[in-house]
């Protein structure tokens, strides 16, 4: 894999003692909640886990002896094609929540994400999660500030394809997310009742600071550069109660997207947008969960250069944001959830726009309070707008099982197998096949 990708082996004790460090830290972390007082709680869990990966690197084609060549010449190594490994992961989580009283709450959580590739240790990586989310109610209005915050710990290289093989479908979002990279996502409502009507002001921020070296492609391979990108959007939900757990919905957003520099040069598809929403939430029956909201997103682009630099580039087209998930429970053992995502945003991969749709269907069935088991068939679409000529669809069938032998022990074995069909001609290396099958068990301290 790629040389320049390495992982140190300063990295390799790094986190090694950062493992250590949250062994020890659990027990200590338990042991001062509990003597803090009665308006702070905590848990601290950790959890192991083995699986196997048939497909590190996405990649069914075999690269061409003369792409690989000049790779090497630039100092990259061209990912081999059905390169499999076993992968351990190590995932220790800190949780605390602190309420002094009705108008303020806090709760807070750190989980970091140890994860070895055996046979390519060039993918090992750190994945750093924190959450912090604030709320309380004053009054009448209730306010919510959660925030996630990740930092992927991992190289700085993108992947690198020898034709006829190419970057994989939709950009290969499981080798992105082991590179190293900065994701912030934060939003804000407030909820505020006048009669039958609930009105709530609404704002939600996404950065993707990806920290990775650009590079240029060349003749016979394809280097997969990571272009950063930043979202905000704020508005207003207007809420009518139909009955006593279930509201209609009709809010605006006002937005805009923002895509930064590939090799230098600024994307021209930075844009501002106007989404109309109608939906439903809340739970008109006992087995029933709705929380849907659809509309059409209107795009305004900024840069003028759209018309000379992209001139095939369709900047009036309309189209729709969907939001939705229906969560049924046809019996006491038996929860069915179908959820569907389908929004705009610049591409990672280019300078471009895309959908990205998701379809997913998942059934869960509690055999007894110890074991459980699911399934889940997922539909992953990602549909450029043209110019670019690109229209990727990803399937993935997955099960597993869970087994609780004692109260705070948790133990899952779980499958998934993506297969891919790509709407380009001539583009095999987009396509691919891959098995995964992981064993994760948990203790909760």
């Amino acid at each position: 894999m790629n040389a320049l990708n390495s992982v140190p082996s300063t990295a390799r004790r790094r986190r090694a003692l950062l493992i250590v460090f949250c062994v020890v830290s659990s027990v200590w972390f338990q042991a001062a909640a509990r003597a803090a007082g009665t308006n702070l709680t905590a848990k601290a869990e950790l959890g192991f886990g083995i699986g196997y990966d048939s497909n590190v690197y996405l990649q069914d084609v075999e690269p061409d002896p003369a792409g690989v060549a000049e790779a090497a010449a630039s100092g990259l190594e061209v990912v081999r094609p059905n390169q499999g490994s076993v992968v351990a992961t190590v995932l220790p989580r800190f949780s605390a929540a602190y309420v002094p009283g009705s108008a303020f709450r806090v709760n807070a959580a750190y989980s970091p994400e140890l994860v070895y590739y055996t046979d390519e240790p060039s993918e090992d990586h750190v994945i750093h999660r924190g959450t912090l989310g604030l709320g309380g109610t004053v009054g009448k209005a209730t306010w919510e500030l959660p925030n996630t915050f990740l930092y992927i710990d991992g190289g700085d290289l993108g992947p690198t394809f020898g034709l006829p093989g190419d970057i994989p479908a939709i950009g290969g979002v499981p080798m992105r997310d082991r590179r190293q990279a900065f994701i912030f996502r934060n939003s804000f409502k407030v909820s505020y009742p006048v009669g039958k009507f609930l009105l709530r002001p609404v704002a939600t921020a996404y950065l993707h600071d990806f920290q990775t070296q650009q590079r240029p492609s060349g003749t016979g391979y394809r280097y997969e550069n990571y272009i950063d990108r930043l979202e905000v959007t704020g508005g207003l939900d207007a809420l009518y109660a139909v009955a006593d757990r279930t509201h209609l919905l009709a809010g605006y957003r006002f937005g805009f997207q923002e895509q930064h520099k590939l090799l230098g040069v600024d994307s021209p598809y930075d844009n501002h947008l106007h989404r109309f929403l109608v939906g439903a939430e809340g739970s008109p029956w006992s087995w029933l969960r709705l929380a849907v909201l659809a509309g059409p997103d209107v795009r305004v682009f900024h840069d003028d250069r759209l018309s000379t630099v992209v001139p095939a580039f369709q900047d009036d087209e309309l189209l729709v944001y969907v939001d939705a998930v229906v969560t049924v429970s046809p019996t006491t053992r038996d929860t069915v959830t179908l959820l569907n995502r389908r929004y705009e945003q610049p591409a990672f991969g280019s300078p471009s726009m895309y959908e990205d749709v998701t379809y997913d269907a998942t059934w869960r069935h509690q055999f007894d309070p110890r074991w459980s088991a699911r399934a889940g068939f997922r539909i992953y679409l990602g549909d450029w707008q043209g110019p670019v000529n690109r229209e990727d669809w990803i399937y993935t069938v997955s099960g597993g099982v869970a087994w609780a032998p004692l109260p705070k022990v948790t133990a899952e074995l779980g499958y998934g197998y993506d297969w891919v069909d790509s709407k380009v001609p001539n583009t095999a290396g987009r396509e691919f096949t891959r098995h995964l099958v992981a064993l994760n068990v948990k203790y909760a301290f």
